[in-house]
């Protein structure tokens, strides 16, 4: 006989495929692919707060000299508004997420210490991600195109450009059969920022 928290279980995870094209264990599942990517343990705590849309999608750091203690949170809910349909697009997400705890404690040049750069970084990890796996989440992009710059984020249209960026380096590494290191890919998005830095200081100018 089927258990009744069983029977619970499988009635959460078809309304949830349903309403938002992922069940949890889509996320769970997603969540562990993309940590292996950086090479990173999965987060201590993973929360679904798609019931509790005061939380939102983010990764919180409370020591940043490690990675042992981070919890992610993921909203099923705020995910469709930006076009997260499907594990793929639900990945290319927590790659961002991911990448925000690979560099918790690095120094970005920038105001504000760097904040705007430290997500651009993680928009960036995006987009090497989709391209090294091939995915097509154009979906996701164009919602991040679309997005307004605030204190904490940068415009929209810079995000759109840095995860675009991210593929296309992706794409060269894989058409030259190279495998890039975390801290070559890195150094290609300092060089990037460096030769955009006109675009990126005037963006800057219209927030801060």
């Amino acid at each position: 006989m089927i258990g009744i928290s069983n029977v619970k279980q499988f009635v959460a995870n078809l309304r949830s495929k349903w309403t938002y094209g992922l069940t949890e264990q889509e996320c769970i599942e997603g969540i562990e692919n993309v940590c292996a990517f950086f090479s990173i343990p999965v987060p201590v705590l993973i929360q679904n707060v798609t019931e509790h849309p005061e939380l939102g999608t983010c990764v919180m750091n409370r020591d940043r000299d490690t990675l042992e203690d981070d919890i992610l949170c993921f909203d099923l809910r705020q995910l469709k508004s930006m076009g997260v349909s499907d594990q793929m697009g639900f990945m290319a997400v927590i790659t961002h997420e991911c990448a925000h705890r690979v560099f918790q404690n690095h120094w970005f040049p920038g105001p504000d210490m760097g904040q705007w750069e430290s997500e651009l970084v993680a928009d960036y990890f995006m987009g090497v991600k989709i391209g090294l796996e091939g995915w097509n989440v154009d979906p996701v992009i164009k919602a991040l195109d679309t997005l307004r710059g605030s204190g904490s984020h940068p415009i929209g249209k810079l995000r759109g450009e840095y995860v675009r960026y991210g593929r296309f380096e992706a794409h060269r590494h894989m058409i030259q059969k190279k495998v890039g290191s975390l801290q070559e890919y890195l150094d290609l998005f300092l060089e990037y920022r460096t030769r955009h830095l006109d675009e990126l200081r005037k963006a800057e100018l219209t927030i801060y």
